[in-house]
């Protein structure tokens, strides 16, 4: 037992001993990395320090030339300046003298063509001294033919104006008739009160107003009748009557043959359109027709009959 416990206490001091080695080999190379690296630190701080200093000096000196730079810029700039001035100015002169060098060049060339020049137009003026006679001559014979022609066109107008004459005395005794034969219907077949305020409108098929003949496809008539008796109120049939200017009726425009009396008369009438009507005191009425073929030119009548006698009348003209 006493054995093994000196065993053991040798062992651990043989241990210490050991750990006391390592322990002072490891401190002893600590020691000496740690001279070595402050070592290596002190030149590196010493070449940092002198990098600085050096990177300072560098620094300096080129900020000092950068300073001499931007001067000689500037004195280049300005010198650059004043250089471009001059060269614009000569280069107006020159511009300048170029242009006198070109009109003295053209000048020169325009005095030694202008004798030719002169030539030339004389000889023009020359050709158009003949031909101004030519014309002259073919301006005369012109003249005396349209003398000619004036001379017949003078005995034309003298023609035409007695047929306007003649047409004039046709239309005084168409419209002397006219007159007279609405104021027969008035005397003869009164109704017992008038169709007033007509108004007469022609229009296409899309409903544009027109009074050309070819292109009349309908036309309206609208009246009014006021002051109507009570005794004549009611039920009545109202006609719509077209003619041409002498009364005859109008082949394109078809209607329906009617018979009438008024009283004792007998009226024979040619409806273009019949409205059946419930008459009160006062009413405006719209009659139409429609023209199967273009309408000749000219004057009609349109004439509005009741059942008991003749309304009143209007015209209205086609024009080509």
């Amino acid at each position: 037992m006493t054995e093994m416990q000196n065993q053991s206490d040798y062992n651990n001091g043989n241990s210490w001993k050991t750990a006391s080695i390592i322990l002072g080999v490891l401190f002893l190379g600590a020691v000496i990395f740690g001279g070595m690296f402050y070592s290596k630190y002190k030149a590196t701080e010493n070449k940092a320090t002198d990098l600085g200093t050096q990177l300072d000096s560098t620094r300096t000196k080129l900020q000092g030339e950068l300073a001499v730079l931007n001067t000689n810029y500037s004195d280049q700039i300005s010198l650059n300046d004043t250089l471009s001035v001059e060269l614009q100015t000569k280069i107006n002169e020159v511009n300048d003298l170029q242009v006198r060098i070109d009109k003295a060049r053209k000048a020169l060339k325009s005095s030694e063509a202008n004798n030719a020049e002169i030539k030339a137009r004389l000889a023009q003026m020359e050709e158009l001294k003949v031909a101004l006679e030519r014309d002259i001559l073919g301006l005369k014979e012109e003249n005396q033919s349209l003398a000619s022609s004036n001379q017949e066109l003078n005995t034309e107008l003298s023609s035409t104006k007695d047929e306007v004459n003649t047409l004039n005395s046709k239309v005084m005794s168409l419209t002397s008739a006219n007159e007279k034969l609405t104021g027969r219907l008035k005397t003869v077949a009164p109704a017992g009160f008038r169709a007033d305020n007509f108004t007469v409108t022609s229009a296409t098929k899309k409903d544009k107003l027109t009074t050309k003949g070819k292109k009349i496809d309908e036309i309206t008539v609208t009246f009014d009748l006021n002051n109507i008796p009570d005794e004549f109120q009611g039920s009545r049939e109202i006609y719509l009557v077209l003619t041409e200017f002498n009364g005859n009726p109008v082949s394109s425009v078809p209607g329906k043959e009617v018979n009438l009396k008024f009283g004792n008369e007998p009226v024979h009438v040619r409806a273009a359109d019949i409205e059946k009507a419930n008459l009160k005191a006062r009413q405006s009425m719209s009659m139409s027709f429609e023209p199967t073929d273009n309408l000749n030119p000219g004057t009609y009548n349109v004439m509005v009959y009741a059942d008991n006698g003749y309304l009143g009348s209007t015209g209205f003209l086609v024009s080509k």
